[in-house]
């Protein structure tokens, strides 16, 4: 029987060859390493802990799938690519040894059982040099890896949380690392509510361990807050995700950048929360890059922009009344004049990865500006109409679009581009305007598809909860593991 890839040891236990993270001072992962000298002293901790972000790395999962699935998926993107698997994606006939869906499941369990191998750690050696901080510091970051990784992996492999999550499946929760052959067990599938609790509970304890500064590439305090109030709004538990958004929004040392690019052809801005760091020397490669897919220097641009993307959402953001109200002036919006560029066939390529070179562009998880129209949304849901979240949308509005002088000067206009309450006869009108406005600025971002389960909207045609919208459970895990249970539709 083979072993299940959620358990198998790549260069027994530690996985940490090929990507090292050389963009910071982190020691470097080894192509191999024994399981007793691994985990045996505060270095082989650090160690193992840079393997866990390593696989969270890999191009299957963090460094560009849970971005391009999302937008594949959903409404953000056509496929015009040559890869059968990313083609399957689009038509939604996905099967179980899809590459790309066994590339999530395996890169994400092996993140989980890297980050769980620490945190035995940490509770089990005996080094003078395992102070209370450092515990801390290599707790709280294994805790956050394993809770984001469980969270990818119930949003792909598992309906949308809603009334049935409590019998619904999810995916196996697994707290508990594997570390020889005599550790491997064969697990069933948690409801997505027992996920979903699962991650709440290692953010919550992560908050806590974690200080709130960014350290480019790894997580924080703030890192885990955000993500805590990314999965509550999943929930659609919007008072949760309303008071953590607001704190995040309030954490000093973050800020949103002066235009809408610059956090994207700037790594590491003060708009930064979380993101998945590849580098000239660590990258997901040719074929696994942001740019190589996105960018039309890349593969020549293998995703565009969707026809109700470019028409429902980047046209619709510069209103009727402000075209009418700018006099004759021009109006644009940054992310659409900068982030994409039609090419010669008409269509709009995305440029908002653009280091097609070296293919380091960086995946950022978790940005500031999403939390700004989080909290907006979720106010409007729980209060009405209201003025905080119209000046929460107006601040994003106001950093991205321009109007333009007749002599090509382009200039900010908070008056003319803002919104105010009476802009709005119903809290649904205002909705409507926040959750376009989060479709446009955080388009080829990994959001998009959940937000549209999150909002029961249909999804290029199928209903939110279609089965073709969840990906199967891979063949090989179900060879290899009876307790699993099949996707429905597959």
């Amino acid at each position: 029987m083979q072993i299940p890839k959620i358990f198998l040891l790549t260069g027994l236990v530690v996985s940490m060859a090929s990507g090292c993270n050389d963009f910071i001072e982190r020691p470097t992962p080894a192509q191999s390493l024994p399981s007793d000298a691994a985990f045996s002293d505060v270095p082989g901790l650090q160690t193992a802990l840079v393997g866990a972000y390593d696989a969270v790395q890999n191009a299957d999962f963090g460094a560009a799938g849970i971005a391009m699935n999302s937008s594949i998926l959903s409404d953000n993107a056509d496929w015009r690519g040559s890869f059968p698997s990313y083609a399957e994606m689009y038509e939604r006939q996905l099967t179980p040894s899809n590459a790309e869906v066994n590339g999530l499941w395996y890169q994400a369990y092996l993140a989980i059982n890297q980050a769980n191998l620490v945190i035995r750690g940490v509770e089990t050696i005996d080094d003078p040099n395992l102070t209370e901080d450092v515990a801390a510091q290599l707790r709280g970051e294994a805790l956050f890896i394993r809770a984001f990784s469980h969270f990818e992996l119930v949003k792909a492999f598992a309906q949308p949380y809603g009334a049935d999550s409590g019998s619904d499946l999810g995916v196996p929760v697994i707290t508990t690392p594997t570390a020889t052959s005599g550790d491997i067990t064969f697990p069933a599938r948690n409801t997505v509510a027992e996920v979903y609790n699962a991650v709440i509970s290692d953010l919550m304890t992560a908050q806590d361990l974690l200080g709130p500064d960014y350290e480019y590439g790894f997580a924080s305090g703030t890192a885990a807050t955000a993500l805590l109030a990314d999965v509550y709004f999943q929930q659609r538990n919007y008072e949760q995700a309303a008071a953590l958004a607001e704190e995040v929004i309030n954490t000093p040392g973050y800020s949103l950048t002066d235009s809408p690019e610059q956090p994207f052809f700037n790594e590491g801005t003060s708009e930064e929360i979380f993101a998945v760091v590849s580098t000239v020397q660590d990258n997901p490669g040719v074929n696994g890059s942001l740019a190589t897919f996105h960018n039309i220097n890349g593969r020549g641009g293998d995703i565009v922009v969707n026809q109700a993307l470019q028409n429902q959402g980047y046209f619709q953001i510069i209103t009727d009344e402000e075209i009418a109200a700018a006099g004759g002036d021009s109006l644009v919006d940054l992310r659409l004049a900068r982030l994409a560029a039609p090419n010669a066939a008409g269509f709009y390529n995305v440029e908002k990865y653009d280091d097609f070179a070296n293919n380091s562009d960086d995946l950022i998880v978790l940005r500031l500006a999403t939390y700004y129209l989080m909290r907006a949304e979720a106010l409007v849901r729980l209060e009405g109409v209201n003025e905080e979240s119209i000046e929460l949308l107006n601040t994003i509005r106001n950093r991205s679009l321009r109007r333009v002088s007749a002599d090509g000067t382009p200039m900010k206009d908070a008056e003319l581009f803002s919104y105010s309450e009476d802009d709005f006869d119903s809290p649904e009108e205002l909705i409507d305007a926040i959750v376009l406005e989060r479709w446009v600025e955080l388009a080829f971002e990994p959001n998009r598809l959940n937000d549209l389960k999150r909002l029961m909207r249909s999804v290029r045609g199928l209903p939110y909860d279609s089965d073709n919208l969840v990906f199967p459970i891979p063949q090989r895990e179900l060879d290899a593991n009876d307790q699993l249970v099949q996707n429905s539709g597959y």
